[in-house]
């Protein structure tokens, strides 16, 4: 064979083919070895990892049941290996999410005698997104005290991903400081998904939320203000309706004013409702009529009687359901106001109503 690929008689065409079959089948050989080779190295990595998630999840289900006490009082110290360290950072973080209380400072501890902290401060500037993120929620879950200024520079971040990861890392540490240093941020950054933003807000609590949500609401623009309106349910009701009073006497944006009964608990006094019962926005005037069911005061009943008369079909609906469910009005009173309705739309709403509520 050799003396055939170079003999001089060989057809230079055969010769390059032959040569390049050869080439191609040690190529594939090649191939073959390494794909063979990465596969074993992955197989070898994911038994590692078993073990290392087996051994890690021992521990962790030990500190959160607390028997780690126990583990502790005959065993050594725990080792937290370098090579192991992101693996496990993964299972307390996810152990962590699920659980409070008691459970949650054990954990805590236990990663406290496994050095977890500065290991985390460490990825927390990671230049690989996920890997930064896990150490910001870890930072978090750890309520590290020393990284809050740095957890607060990164709610600035461009990524909405990374900042509002820094700002529930933040509540986690220190609610109250928290709640104050994000309420501005939470009107600037309208890319932070609503529903986190809510329970961010709620995990921090409502006796922690309301003078910041109410100081904010007061001095922000009218959009501004309506969408903060949109947590404001997370607030005690005293604040509630203190924001909604302070509106109502100071503002005449519509959406807004609008925003501002939805928002009142119905407890407190409610400034120039007379006027509102006219307005000329039809979402208003239904907001009232909805605001006034939820005060469920006699002496409003004038008012929703009013409303039923409304040109708009869902103001003369919210008057009527208000005015059905009023706890000093009987059926037969009920149907007293039905029978002196000069106007046709409004006896058919109450009666749609009294036959939707089941009191016919």
């Amino acid at each position: 064979m050799p003396e055939y690929l170079f003999a001089s008689a060989s057809s230079g065409a055969v010769t390059a083919a032959i040569w390049v079959t050869i080439a191609s089948l040690g190529a594939s050989l090649l191939l073959l070895a390494y794909t063979l080779e990465l596969r074993l190295h992955r197989r070898l990595r994911e038994r590692r990892r078993a073990r290392v998630v087996a051994h890690w999840r021992e521990r962790i289900a030990a500190a959160v049941t607390g028997a780690d006490a126990r583990l502790e009082s005959v065993e050594r110290r725990p080792a937290l290996p370098r090579r192991e360290r992101r693996e496990f950072l993964r299972l307390w973080n996810y152990t962590r999410n699920m659980i409070e209380g008691e459970a949650a400072e054990r954990l805590i501890a236990l990663a406290h005698r496994l050095d977890l902290p500065a290991f985390v401060r460490e990825q927390a500037g990671h230049a690989q997104l996920g890997t930064r993120l896990m150490a910001i929620q870890a930072l978090g879950h750890l309520r590290d005290a020393g990284s809050f200024e740095r957890i607060l520079a990164d709610t600035d971040d461009e990524n909405p991903l990374v900042s509002i990861t820094a700002a529930e890392a933040l509540v986690e540490i220190d609610p109250a400081r928290a709640v104050n240093a994000l309420m501005p941020k939470i009107v600037a950054r309208r890319d932070w998904p609503r529903t986190h933003v809510f329970r961010m807000l709620q995990k921090a609590g409502s006796a922690v939320v309301g003078e910041p949500l109410y100081r904010c609401i007061r001095t922000a623009a009218d959009g501004d203000a309506a969408y903060m309106l949109t947590f404001v349910e997370l607030a005690e009701f005293d604040v509630r309706d203190a924001i909604a009073a302070e509106l109502l006497r100071s503002r005449t944006e519509p959406e807004l004013v609008s925003a501002a009964l939805k928002a009142a608990s119905g407890y407190g006094s409610v400034p120039g409702l007379d006027d509102l019962v006219s307005h000329p926005a039809w979402y208003v005037r239904m907001q009232v009529a909805r605001l006034i069911g939820r005060m469920g005061r006699a002496e409003d009943a004038d008012r929703l009687e009013t409303l039923l008369a409304d040109p708009e079909w869902w103001v003369r609906y919210r008057a009527a359901r208000a005015l059905v469910r009023l706890p000093a009005l009987d059926r037969a009173e009920v149907l007293r106001i039905r029978e002196r309705q000069q106007d046709p739309y409004a006896r058919d709403i109450l009666d749609h109503v009294i036959a939707e509520s089941g009191s016919s």
